[in-house]
């Protein structure tokens, strides 16, 4: 395309970045980023593998990185070199003593890739382990010690307040932006690609609305299950106590008392049924907390407003249920109940 090779390597300079920083003068926040995975991290006699990212100071606000001690990558780290670094919250519990707090790791030393960087920062991403397993450098920094080259390998850009409609344009705009300019040819999907963060939350919000409304289908399908399974329970109940109503009736029992004890046995049944299926799916939930990846299920709970919900609905359900059974009880004459066998 326009003279280039095919299946070269398309690659994005700091040069590029600045072209860019211009041509997008109203971004709220750009930051580059140099990523190397599976770096290892020493602390005195500790080390481990983590995640290194060179970055410049606005992916603070990009990343909307929550720091607990210290400070984040500033202007001056990146102007003069600086080797600093902010640490995860796991690197800390990790390679610190056990219960060094996130004030006492700064101003120490650590080696990242074999280069001693001080700590001047600790932060802590709720959820998050595997954000929490990274080191946060200067962008210059990990150019020069790293990479030795002038390559970005990505560039993470704010929206601020921007809609989804907006994020899309301004994807897309940056789409045809980049390839005039790295001269990729415009079918090329695999040449220059931009993610747009919003579209994606955008997306995972429709498939986690979906699989709400599935689980609202199969909560409303249990309970028609159980409604029936209570109506049936109730019409069997009033059959074999047939001859009991017909002698209370005999001896002046009124229908409203037939049909509140018709009832009440209903809602008693659906009560413990209820809490029962509440206790055991509780105690379910709290031995696979420990088995379950964070990253994806945080602090998975049962929310006992909308099971206290549930169980009322189950309880009504009963009711409206038994209403059926008991109405057939109270017409039962007593001649006819009394000759039942």
């Amino acid at each position: 395309y326009r003279g280039r090779k095919p299946n070269r390597r398309v690659e994005l300079h700091n040069g590029d970045v600045q072209a860019m920083k211009t041509e997008m003068d109203s971004v709220p926040a750009l930051s580059r980023l140099v990523l190397k995975w599976g770096s290892t991290v020493r602390y005195r006699n500790e080390q481990g593998s983590y995640g290194v990212r060179g970055v410049d100071p606005d992916q603070r606000e990009i990343g909307q990185v929550n720091l607990t001690a210290g400070r984040f990558v500033n202007k001056r780290d990146v102007d003069q070199n600086r080797k600093s670094a902010v640490i995860g919250g796991q690197i800390l519990a990790d390679l610190y003593p056990r219960g060094a707090t996130p004030a006492q790791a700064i101003g120490s030393f650590i080696q990242v890739r074999g280069i001693q960087f001080v700590v001047v920062g600790v932060f802590n991403q709720a959820g998050s382990r595997w954000e929490n397993r990274s080191v946060y450098v200067p962008f210059s920094t990990a150019q020069k010690l790293f990479t030795k080259s002038d390559v970005v390998s990505r560039v993470a850009i704010g929206t601020g307040d921007a809609t989804l409609a907006e994020t899309r344009t301004a994807t897309s705009s940056l789409m045809g932006w980049l390839r005039n300019l790295l001269v990729v040819h415009p079918d090329d999907t695999q040449g220059v690609w931009v993610v747009n963060r919003n579209e994606q939350a955008e997306i995972y919000q429709q498939i986690f609305g979906g699989i709400r409304l599935f689980l609202w289908f199969v909560g409303m399908m249990t309970l028609l299950a159980g409604a029936m399974g209570v109506a049936n329970i109730m019409a069997i109940v009033v059959r074999e106590r047939t001859k009991e109503i017909g002698v209370r009736k005999a001896l002046g029992a009124t229908s409203g008392s037939i049909v509140a004890q018709i009832v009440q046995e209903a809602v008693f049944l659906m009560l413990i049924s209820g809490c029962i299926g509440l206790v055991t799916g509780t105690w379910l939930l709290q031995g696979i907390v420990p088995f379950v990846e964070h990253d994806f299920f945080s602090n998975p709970r049962v929310d006992f407003r909308s099971a206290l919900a549930a169980l009322c609905v189950l309880t009504l359900v009963g009711v409206a249920s038994a209403i059926g059974p008991a109405l057939r009880a109270v017409s039962i004459r007593p001649v006819e109940a009394l000759r039942d066998e």
